[in-house]
């Protein structure tokens, strides 16, 4: 069972929603750009974490513009996207990200992993620009759909290093 973006917002499953009548969706909630960041560094990835190092990041600001809203012009390539949303799965939840159609369209995809049952804290993406043109972005655009999935039962729930994250950029809590 799929849960209503409405009851979403009520149970405060995503918060931090800043326009709850735009992102609000039959099927979920749409998540807003807070920041685009590039990779500076290898991540380490191995077997039981012990190694385990994610990719350092820095943040590509939005420069001053002419016009009252700042923009990025982004060229083919592959960013980490933080979204404004932060997230609290219940223990009988999870979580899935997709692109929305309108990015698609203009040759941009969106991929993130599973949003585990008991997860807390800051929601990020891959977002990989193919159109060979690029892409322009605005401060808070919507960039994908947040999906909930009921699950038959309740389990002990994540407990990982990512748990109660504030902020995406390298590995770091604030």
């Amino acid at each position: 069972m799929i849960l209503p973006g409405r009851s979403l917002l009520t149970r405060s499953i995503i918060r931090n929603v800043k326009y709850p009548t735009l992102q609000a969706q039959p099927c979920g909630v749409d998540l807003t750009l807070k920041r685009v960041l590039k990779w500076t560094s290898p991540g380490i990835i191995d077997l039981d974490n012990q190694l385990r190092q994610p990719a350092s990041t820095e943040e590509i600001p939005f420069p001053a513009s002419k016009e009252n809203t700042p923009y990025l012009d982004l060229g083919q390539g592959s960013y980490l996207v933080e979204f404004n949303e932060t997230v609290s799965v219940p223990l009988d939840v999870m979580g899935e990200v997709f692109v929305r159609s309108s990015l698609f369209r203009s040759g941009v995809t969106v991929h993130a992993g599973v949003m585990d049952s008991g997860y807390e804290g800051a929601i990020g993406a891959l977002m990989q620009v193919v159109n060979p043109t690029g892409l322009r972005l605005y401060p808070a655009a919507r960039l994908a759909q947040f999906v909930f999935h009921q699950m038959s039962e309740k389990v002990e729930g994540y407990n990982g290093v990512y748990q109660g994250m504030t902020d995406l950029r390298s590995s770091r809590h604030s």
